[in-house]
């Protein structure tokens, strides 16, 4: 069983009443938020479901919205119902807008003796996952925060290997998506695409198959789960990169190339769509 980390658990007998909690992993991280809540109602070891334990939602697949943050302070109210206290956990595949930002941050300028938040958010660019999971969080949220970095658990190799390429993938996903049938094709083209080569057309045929197998794969997925393709392209792209900045031989085409993959996730978080940022990866990436 996943134990409750150090760091967390020094934190329990006397608990601040807001945290930040970064880390690697989407899953990882929301698991130790919500094992840090039960630590400190409970004294539990594991995970408990309980009213003075709320997990943020909302309707919107990627961000939280004032009305969101609303509801929490105003209509569920901060009062802890059996514990001493009443403890909010932000999940960290949702991004705050900025009107729930400003909406949070009134009530942290004012904190309760009786409500905790915990903001968790995570970042795995590169080797910067401290810096990346900072991005869009205020910088006047971050200081009334505890701010704490949590290893993972979870080891990845990184060698497209089916097994560990689904590990990667499940620790970043949504509760209600499930990445144990990913296509074995996909893998496949995905690690082909590693290769630095001169022939853009090649590249853009490799990146059009690797779209299509995502398309289906949604479309098998669809009474299951909401798969979200740009999230899910993200991961993949995450992925790539990781295994290069591996190999033995990183010289520096292949530190261009790995620009250029931070480069189209940062175009894809920013809203564009996946068939152009890939396409254009292949063509600008043919020319290294």
């Amino acid at each position: 069983m996943e134990k409750l980390n150090k760091k967390l658990l020094q934190e329990v007998s006397s608990p601040f009443h807001a945290y930040l909690l970064l880390g690697n992993t989407s899953s990882h991280l929301l698991s130790q938020a919500k094992k840090f809540g039960s630590k400190i109602l409970f004294d539990a070891e594991e995970e408990r479901e309980h009213p003075d334990i709320k997990i943020v939602s909302s309707e919107n697949l990627n961000t939280l919205g004032v009305d969101d943050i609303r509801n929490i302070i105003e209509n569920d109210g901060l009062v802890p119902v059996e514990g001493k206290y009443k403890i909010v956990i932000f999940p960290p595949v949702k991004s705050l807008t900025e009107e729930a930002s400003n909406a949070l941050l009134k009530t942290l300028e004012e904190p309760s003796e009786s409500s905790i938040f915990i903001l968790t958010s995570s970042g795995k660019f590169w080797s910067h996952a401290r810096h990346d999971s900072l991005l869009g969080l205020l910088s006047t949220i971050k200081s009334r925060c505890r701010t704490i970095f949590i290893d993972s658990e979870i080891e990845t190799k990184f060698n497209f290997e089916e097994e560990d390429f689904i590990k990667f993938m499940e620790s970043s996903k949504r509760e209600d998506e499930d990445f144990s049938s990913i296509p074995k094709d996909l893998i496949k083209i995905l690690e082909s695409l590693k290769i630095i080569e001169n022939n853009s057309t090649d590249k853009v045929f490799k990146i059009q198959q690797f779209i299509k197998i995502i398309d289906d794969y949604k479309k098998e997925k669809a009474d299951s789960s909401q798969l979200n393709i740009t999230k899910f392209i993200v991961a993949s792209l995450e992925y790539l990169t990781r295994n290069l900045l591996l190999v033995k031989e990183f010289g520096k085409k292949e530190f261009r190339y790995c620009e250029l993959l931070q480069e189209s996730i940062d175009d894809l978080d920013k809203g564009m769509r996946p068939n152009i940022v890939l396409n254009n990866l292949a063509i600008v990436s043919s020319k290294l």
